[in-house]
């Protein structure tokens, strides 16, 4: 077969490869801080290098071309262009019974949606389909039983996370009919066009933080963010305020839910207010608290009693973490650090992110106000 292709003619098919990985490369740069852009940008650098090296010997063949990895890593930048709200690229998953863990090569609609690229040929997506693959490898239909499996396990807001094949060859309609009976959607990949939206469920329940509970209270986002405090960090919450307010974002989320808090929460809450709020800052935490319900404590469920205690985990908020879990209910807190930390530990725990804001009533007796 490489006896049909001149030196010029590979040369040229291995430019075309080259400018191809080179585009790929800008097109993530813009997506340079999703989780995962960056690993699969140097598998293409490494794609690159190796193409230019044997290019550049002049040892280039046919199979280098047909066999790099390049088509692969098109077909999954075009289908990341195409989605909204991606969280991770090529993200592992642990799966029971299975030595490797679970690979999906998007996730998209913040955690809604898992996404699976297949580019393959139509001889190659055959074999896929009935098993004649190497050693080992898995069928298609086997594939999706395992992500199907992986989503059931790893639910999104307490959602089941919808499971899509996108191929960018043409199916067979049987095929097509036995995958979706699995719970598998397919897309066919032949145009950038957008991913279809999920539909997700909203959420009604809210588990408030401590932390959301002093913010939501703060002198400072009730009209009073136009201070230079003795305390560089307060200053700084208070230039943040003035730009981006954080009682309408939390207004706008509140409206029309159902407010919960666990005893430790607020038992916690009402234990700093008493040392560092103000008089009106415990005015404003008795109004609030005339729409929140006090809960008991849970026990931890299964998935946080794996957690492991220490740096960023502490045991408060794993108690308050899982009490909205138990409650299936989106927790709202500024307690980024323990987010990010359970994420490392492999749990991923819904919740609604905003800025820190402290308790700032009494802190004015020594600040200065600035002017407006």
């Amino acid at each position: 077969m490489e006896n049909t292709y001149s030196p010029g003619e590979l040369s040229s098919l291995a430019q075309e490869k080259i400018d191809l990985g080179e585009k790929l490369l800008k097109d993530l740069a813009n997506l340079d801080t999703v989780d995962g852009v960056r690993k699969i940008s140097r598998k293409i650098s490494q794609e690159l290098k190796f193409l230019n090296k044997v290019q550049a010997n002049k040892t280039i063949s046919i199979n280098h071309i047909l066999c790099s990895n390049l088509t692969h890593f098109a077909c999954l930048v075009q289908c990341l262009l195409s989605c909204e709200n991606v969280t991770h690229v090529d993200y592992p998953l642990p799966l029971e019974d299975r030595e490797s863990k679970l690979r999906v090569d998007i996730v998209a609609d913040s955690g809604a949606t898992w996404i699976k690229v297949i580019a393959r040929n139509p001889k190659s997506l055959s074999d896929a389909v009935h098993g004649r693959t190497s050693y080992g490898s898995k069928s298609i239909l086997e594939q999706a039983e395992e992500y199907v499996e992986a989503a059931e396990s790893n639910p999104h807001m307490f959602q089941i996370p919808r499971v899509v094949f996108r191929f960018t060859g043409k199916l067979d309609q049987e095929l097509v009919a036995e995958l979706e009976q699995l719970g598998v959607t397919v897309l066919v990949q032949q145009t950038s066009q957008p991913l279809p939206k999920t539909e997700t469920a909203t959420l009604t329940k809210l588990n408030l933080d401590i932390t959301t509970l002093i913010a939501y209270v703060s002198a400072m986002t009730n009209g009073s963010a136009h201070w230079q405090y003795v305390e560089p960090l307060l200053t700084e919450q208070a230039r943040w305020e003035r730009e981006k307010p954080i009682k309408p974002l939390l207004d706008d989320l509140f409206h029309d839910k159902e407010l919960i808090c666990c005893e430790t929460a607020f038992n916690s809450f009402n234990e700093i207010l008493s040392i560092l709020g103000g008089a009106k800052e415990k005015s404003r935490a008795e109004q609030l608290f005339q729409q929140v319900r006090i809960l008991p404590d849970v026990p931890l469920p299964q998935e946080l009693q794996l957690i492991r205690v220490g740096g960023k985990i502490k045991p408060r908020s794993l108690q308050i973490f899982a009490f909205g879990l138990t409650h299936q209910a989106l927790t709202v807190t500024s307690n980024e650090g323990f987010v990010r930390a359970a994420r490392m530990q492999g749990l991923e725990v819904p919740v609604f992110l905003h800025d820190a804001r402290a308790l700032t009533e009494e802190k004015e007796k020594s600040a200065r106000l600035l002017e407006e």
